[in-house]
């Protein structure tokens, strides 16, 4: 596995900048700051943000595998994280939206793939709820 390493610091309250890999990212948390002007989304955000980008990425690699063609893959997750104390759960809905042509078969493949390939997927589904489904369009 590639190691990554992630520098952050604060720059104003709970308005946070980081870096990876040469690129730069900013969180904020206006729901306890109201009065600040939205810079990013939160942490919790972020963590969305990258479950999408796994599942679009995982499914770009099976359909290419596949040499199956596609000009649409889009991803929509409805996530939610519940505080059940002691721990927090996510609770995400992930839509994954295409136009390839793709049979029962190919759809069923396709989720295993990400299921398996998806790291991001793979580490928040203990002990939290993910569910994919998708829609051809």
């Amino acid at each position: 596995m590639a190691e990554k390493f992630v520098e952050a610091k604060v720059k104003d309250n709970y308005e946070v900048e980081t870096h990876i890999e040469g690129f730069s990212y900013t969180m904020d948390y206006t729901e306890r700051t109201p009065d600040l002007i939205s810079k990013g989304t939160s942490p919790t955000g972020m963590l969305l943000v990258s479950l999408a980008g796994c599942h679009l990425m995982s499914a770009v690699s099976y359909l290419n595998m596949k040499k199956i063609a596609f000009s649409v893959l889009n991803a929509q997750i409805d996530g939610d994280f519940i505080d059940e104390k002691p721990e927090w759960r996510l609770d995400a809905e992930v839509i994954v939206e295409t136009d390839a042509n793709l049979d029962d078969s190919q759809l069923a493949g396709l989720e295993r793939f990400i299921h398996r390939h998806c790291k991001v997927s793979s580490i928040l589904s203990k002990g939290n709820n993910i569910k994919l489904s998708f829609k051809l369009v």
